[in-house]
């Protein structure tokens, strides 16, 4: 919840807690505190929610499901994540524009943007409807 882009953890949960909270790990659990014992340890963490939201988006809905789409494929560039996504109806054009409008190469991938760089791409697909 707390990782930022090009981290194996980072996702859309945290992009998630980003924009509605900050997270801070408060305690760490050790493995053999639980039984079956797990093969990671936990942590217990606080969020405490922004009272407004961190970035400007026009869209949040469409945000989140350009977040979502970005992360389903995880292996993909951007452009076939979003492209294949079954929530969004953008054509491979309009993709590849709105990428670039960002400043970002269409050959990218999801993991590598930030909570403000996906406003701005959710901002960008506004602007093209």
């Amino acid at each position: 919840m707390q990782t930022g882009p090009g981290s194996k953890d980072y996702g859309a949960l945290s992009l998630a807690v980003q924009y509605y909270a900050t997270a801070k790990v408060i305690l760490n659990v050790s493995a053999t505190c639980f039984m079956p014992r797990p093969n990671v340890d936990s942590a217990v963490i606080k969020l405490t929610r922004h009272k407004e939201p961190t970035v400007n988006v026009a869209d949040e809905k469409l945000m989140f499901k350009i977040i979502r789409a970005s992360f389903n494929q995880r292996r993909k560039t951007l452009v076939n994540g979003l492209k294949n996504s079954p929530e969004l109806s953008f054509s491979k054009e309009q993709i590849v524009k709105a990428i670039e409008k960002i400043g970002k190469p269409e050959t990218i991938r999801g993991e590598a943007l930030t909570l403000e760089e996906f406003a701005e791409l959710a901002n960008a697909f506004t602007e093209l409807k």
